[in-house]
């Protein structure tokens, strides 16, 4: 499969940098450091990281100094050069050597992220968003003629304008981009809207689509593959080429996806995307669904999508509804705890939907959002 020949591609390259180098050391020798606390900005606890050394294990999560900037471990490795080896090292971005995330199109440190779908008669303003949401998911764009999509093109219809919100819309989402320092992404598909990409010319059509709304609009931060409950096999190969095309095109554009958190096909493709650096990070949807709203269920589950992609590709997605399968946030903070004590770099969380948490007075953003980024 795909994934398999990327990673197995990209590991032999590392192995072949690190042998030239000297060679790659005994993977049972040195100490690691816990998950590193990126919510924080620490420059005199950054100073006391160690210096990487050439053939030393590092565990996941262990933080280092290299060439004066911190840098860490998101797989397990015998001393691999943190900027070549992108795969195994990411920059760190809790230590003020390191650049901090926050221009206009980079992906916050910490995510605190949340559905705005179009269908709502009377939404809330976007710049008007609870402020501890840092990137809002514009929900959602459709594929010309049903899907799959017959020419390859994506349509998004503004949210209804009870409050202002469809008038305003364009202003709002530059005010809050470049005033407010949040992130705003374009989701693609949601329900029975996946999407078939079988040749690079439907591929083209989508990426010039979206860049087509991202013009209408005045801009936004990146696009969600929401294609996951629509029955849909994902076209990887085509799929990696138009994220890789859209980040080509817009640097420090983001890439996600909120995949079923136990469909095997959702985990081939999400980390054969972040393998293949066409991916920021994946954000597993607990909710609507037996079981999802348990917290032994999502703790367990979500250990195995940190095993695969690593705790700051990883984005713990929550429903706080009074409905069946979804959680209270009473529910909800425990079950956040959990999983950030034992992944404290997991990269953040989401919630379905803002209005909802908007209607039950933001206990998501007041309650869950502090807890992320602190």
């Amino acid at each position: 499969m795909l994934h398999n020949s990327i990673f197995t591609a990209t590991r032999m390259s590392f192995l072949l940098v690190s042998i030239a180098a000297g060679g790659i050391g005994c993977l049972d020798s040195g100490s690691s450091q816990g998950e590193a606390d990126v919510g924080h900005n620490e420059s005199a606890v950054c100073a006391d990281y160690p210096e990487w050394h050439e053939g030393q294990w590092y565990d996941e999560g262990a933080v280092v100094i290299y060439e004066g900037s911190a840098y860490v471990a998101e797989h397990g490795n015998p001393g691999y050069i943190p900027t070549v080896s992108t795969y195994f090292w990411d920059p760190h971005p809790g230590c003020a050597d390191t650049p901090e995330p926050g221009a206009v199109g980079a992906l916050p440190a910490k995510v605190v992220a949340g559905y705005y779908p179009n269908w709502t008669p009377s939404p809330v303003r976007i710049r008007d968003i609870n402020s501890n949401y840092n990137l809002i998911y514009l929900f959602a764009a459709h594929p010309v003629g049903g899907p799959p999509g017959t020419t390859g093109a994506v349509t998004w219809t503004p949210p209804g304008d009870d409050r202002g919100a469809a008038t305003h819309l364009k202003e709002d989402i530059q005010y809050a981009r470049t005033t407010q320092d949040r992130r705003i992404i374009l989701s693609i598909g949601g329900a029975g809207q996946g999407m078939s990409f079988p040749d690079r010319g439907k591929s083209q059509t989508f990426v010039d689509s979206v860049v087509g709304i991202y013009n209408d609009l005045g801009g936004f931060d990146g696009i969600d593959w929401n294609t996951f409950e629509a029955n849909q096999d994902p076209d990887t190969e085509e799929m990696i080429w138009i994220s890789l095309e859209l980040k080509r095109r817009f640097p420090g554009f983001i890439i996600t996806a909120p995949p079923a958190p136990w469909n095997q096909r959702d985990k081939d493709f999400c980390k054969a995307m972040v393998d293949a650096g066409a991916m920021d990070y994946a954000a597993p949807q607990y909710y609507d669904g037996p079981d999802l709203d348990q917290q032994s269920y999502i703790v367990n589950n979500v250990d195995q999508w940190v095993r695969l992609l690593g705790p700051t590709h990883v984005v713990v997605g929550f429903g706080i509804w009074d409905e069946q399968h979804y959680m209270s946030i009473d529910e909800a903070i425990p079950t956040w705890n959990e999983v950030e004590g034992n992944h404290p770099t997991l990269r953040g969380a989401f919630d379905w939907q803002i209005h909802i948490d908007e209607s039950q007075g933001w206990p998501f953003a007041d309650r869950i959002g502090p807890l992320v980024t602190d």
